[in-house]
């Protein structure tokens, strides 16, 4: 809808690990709360060292220390739920912007 090409939806932090390495999006879109031990932040983290992906992060949680947590992964944004196309939009165009700027 918004122009992007989704590659993958994943629901655990191993399984969004391993699809990153294999198809090796341009950005991840990762929520924090996952299925599992292990949340959007560690797999984050995983997929950023493995990879060097970046993510935008999309929670409902926005207090201090998760918000911490989550800058430690040098992010392109962070989206709070609920949110409205144009934000998530935004969160995207910023991050395309940036990595055009690598190029």
């Amino acid at each position: 809808m918004l122009g992007f090409a989704v590659v993958g939806i994943e629901d655990n932090a191993d399984d969004a690990v391993a699809a990153a390495e294999r198809l090796r999006p341009d950005i991840v879109m990762m929520d924090i709360r996952l299925l599992g031990p292990r949340d959007g932040i560690e797999a984050a983290a995983a997929i950023r060292k493995r990879t060097g992906i970046r993510c935008i992060f999309t929670s409902a949680f926005g207090d201090a220390e998760t918000r911490h947590r989550a800058a430690e992964c040098d992010p392109f944004g962070f989206v709070r739920k609920p949110y409205f196309p144009a934000e998530l939009q935004r969160a995207l165009g910023q991050a395309t912007e940036a990595l055009q700027g690598r190029v």
